[in-house]
């Protein structure tokens, strides 16, 4: 037990104690804290009660001391992290890093206090409401990696209350079936080159990433299938390789329709003639991107690959510049949207869906259903009425 000792300096009678903090574990060394100056014992005895506390809560641990900020130490998570993460999803959460140390990055771990949490989530959730649950998950996942080190001894994130979120506008990101069959049409008419890559995005249910890495061994024209094993990934801005698809449930093999293999089977011979005749064919190596750059106005790279599908959301966007202003917009994603609804329209099970989109849970799948179900409602009615009249 520390004893308060009592001494005189300057013909004052003061009080000072030496408190034994612990033994530190990296040197072997004790760690001493000398206090001295106290006017009374009482003031001694307080400033001991709080050396104890602290000694008990773990903040004499040198890494507890360690002026380490939240960047430096996001830096370790992030590298010890990356082993076990797609190099795809490294890179987003890397991105994602960003806009947390933004606001934490050059703050020392062990003075963040929960109210500088929370003004942190508060200005991710005015920039970037959609993903302020993700940004903040981010930076728990750095807290709780600084607990487990040693670093600090309690989640600064605990104390955070999320603020409420805006009611989110609904927008359905998909097309009805004359929707579709108009936008088609009007691909097919004025830019004819566009039409297959449109077509099969919407008659197969593939992610544009899948699409994009199709190489014609992919395709068999005869079975009238299409292999889903590969993807494209990003390895850094700007930049893609093809990789595995995610999931196990992504590697599938799906088929086609008739009308889809014969436009593709056209599309092909076509492909090859305009290579041939650039001069690239023979040059190339095999097997050939399904959908290559010859895609493009200016001819630029044919036969190599698209690297981003930026690329084709480009493309999109020009093409809905020249239809008509009231036509409805969809992403390239909302492709996939539509085939599922549309399958599920036309009668088509869950499992079967679930497997054709890829989808590794069925609840991703049992999601769709809400577009779905208000025209199977409306014809369930009718099918109703019109049996009852009979």
């Amino acid at each position: 037990m520390t004893k308060i000792i009592e001494y005189t300096a300057k013909g004052k009678t003061l009080y000072k104690f030496n408190f034994y903090a612990g033994k530190d574990e990296l040197t072997g060394k004790k760690m001493q804290v000398r206090r001295s100056g106290f006017k009374t014992k009482k003031e001694a005895q307080l400033a001991l009660s709080r050396l104890e506390y602290k000694k008990e809560s773990g903040e004499f641990d040198p890494l507890a001391n360690s002026n380490i900020t939240f960047e430096e130490l996001a830096l370790q998570f992030m590298n010890a992290k990356e082993a076990s993460l797609r190099k795809s999803s490294f890179v987003e959460e890397s991105y994602t890093m960003r806009r947390v140390l933004e606001q934490l990055g050059k703050a020392k771990i062990k003075n963040i206090r929960g109210y500088h949490c929370q003004n942190a989530v508060n200005a991710w959730a005015k920039k970037a409401p959609v993903n302020v649950n993700y940004i903040k998950m981010l930076a728990n996942q750095v807290f709780e990696y600084a607990i487990k080190s040693g670093y600090i001894t309690k989640n600064p994130m605990d104390a955070v209350i999320m603020p409420k979120r805006p009611p989110k506008k609904r927008v359905d990101n998909y097309y009805t079936k004359q929707e579709l069959n108009e936008f088609l049409t009007f691909v097919k008419q004025n830019r004819p080159k566009l039409y297959p890559l449109f077509r099969l995005l919407a008659y197969s249910g593939m992610r544009i990433g899948e699409l994009l890495a199709l190489t014609w061994d992919d395709i068999d024209l005869e079975a009238s299938t299409v292999s889903i094993t590969k993807t494209l990934s990003k390895v850094k801005a700007g930049h893609t390789k093809i990789d595995e698809t995610k999931t196990k449930a992504g590697h599938r093999i799906i088929s086609l329709d008739a009308t889809t293999i014969n436009i593709l089977a056209s599309y092909k011979r076509e492909q090859s003639k305009e290579l041939f005749s650039l001069g690239v064919l023979n040059t190339l190596p095999k097997p050939l991107p399904v959908f290559d750059k010859s895609l493009t106005i200016r001819k630029k790279n044919p036969g190599k690959r698209f690297n981003m599908p930026n690329d084709i959301a480009r493309y999109l966007e020009y093409i809905y510049k020249d239809m008509p202003k009231d036509f409805k917009h969809i992403t390239l994603h909302g492709f996939k949207h539509t085939h599922a609804t549309l399958l599920i329209e036309s009668g088509a099970n869950t499992k079967t869906v679930q497997q054709r989109l890829g989808h590794a849970n069925i609840n991703m799948t049992l999601g769709i259903y809400a577009h779905a179900t208000k025209k199977i409602e409306n014809d369930a009615i009718n099918e109703l009425s019109l049996y009852m009249e009979n």
